[in-house]
């Protein structure tokens, strides 16, 4: 059980990841031109808002849109894999001030890691998202970080592993098992 998988490359996997990758493009570039329909319809349905002023602004907000889906793709292009080793978890609460009078405390949960180059890096997670790192990863633990799957996060030593993750869609499985018992793809192992 010790040892990284050399599934990463299995067919059925790499295909799974070429789809995931093309419905969030293909979903990104959907919601890039709604705000624009949307402000349209709008001015021509309600006398408040002029067709030039609905096209306006629909435009500036699809603007923001494309930038943020265009920054989303360079940055999940950009990410590389690396291996690393944890060296501390610690957690601590953080304070959100927002614009309106509804400041809020939620818990940080930080994993600190040493990758195999010597450098140190924190994954941080927050309260009311996915919490990954945190609960599979323990002190010790030496994993891979695989950027292309949903769960990126595959232990060396998997004899340690309280479970094994599915790289697709994230499906918690026994140890024992050879394919995720949710959508059929092989595990990490």
């Amino acid at each position: 059980m010790a040892g990284y998988s050399n599934r990463v490359n299995d067919p059925q996997i790499l295909a799974a990841v070429k789809k995931n990758q093309k419905t969030s493009m293909i979903f990104s570039f959907i919601l890039v031109p709604l705000p624009l329909i949307g402000f349209l319809i709008f001015s021509f349905v309600n006398d408040k808002l002029e067709p030039k002023q609905g096209l306006i602004y629909g435009a500036c907000v699809s603007a923001v849109f494309l930038v943020f889906a265009l920054y989303g793709l360079i940055k999940a292009r950009a990410k590389n894999a690396y291996e690393a080793t944890v060296i501390d978890k610690k957690s601590r609460r953080a304070y959100r001030h927002n614009s309106s009078d509804d400041d809020s405390y939620y818990t940080e949960y930080i994993t600190v890691v040493r990758t195999s180059d010597g450098k140190k890096k924190k994954i941080v997670e927050q309260e009311g998202s996915q919490i990954w790192a945190w609960n599979y990863l323990q002190v010790g633990d030496r994993f891979m970080y695989h950027p292309q799957f949903n769960f990126p996060y595959e232990l060396y030593d998997k004899s340690k592993a309280p479970y094994i993750v599915c790289v697709g869609c994230m499906t918690k499985n026994a140890t024992e098992d050879d394919a995720c018992k949710k959508c059929g793809l092989p595990l990490l192992k």
